[in-house]
């Protein structure tokens, strides 16, 4: 179970996740061994999330995603730069940096 904690994994899935095209993909990719990693989990995961209001954020930014109206390789580099930056505890800079990368595109978070 300390392996879905490492930002390599993270780095991988996240690399391997937003070569990915078009929306209908977004919602559910193959990972290895025939596992199915939603963006939503591979946030809530990577980010450590911990509190309800951090959750419904995740949920927020997954739905927009999966409507095209976020791009997903936003959230992914946005959650790659959160997780090298602040790898105890990423969600705090990703929620920041990501509310104001989506502002500048008139996507209100």
């Amino acid at each position: 179970m300390r392996i879905l904690h490492s930002p390599a994994v993270f780095l991988f899935l996240s690399l391997a996740l937003s070569a990915l095209p078009g929306p209908a993909a977004l919602a559910e990719e193959p990972v290895g061994g025939g596992q199915v990693i939603s963006l939503e989990d591979q946030l809530n995961t990577g980010l450590k999330t911990r509190r309800p209001e951090e959750t419904a954020f995740i949920e927020e930014v997954a739905r927009l995603v999966n409507e095209g109206k976020l791009p997903r390789k936003l959230v992914d580099s946005t959650f790659m730069w959160a997780v090298r930056r602040r790898q105890t505890y990423p969600f705090p800079a990703f929620e920041r940096a990501l509310r104001l990368q989506s502002d500048r595109l008139g996507v209100g978070l």
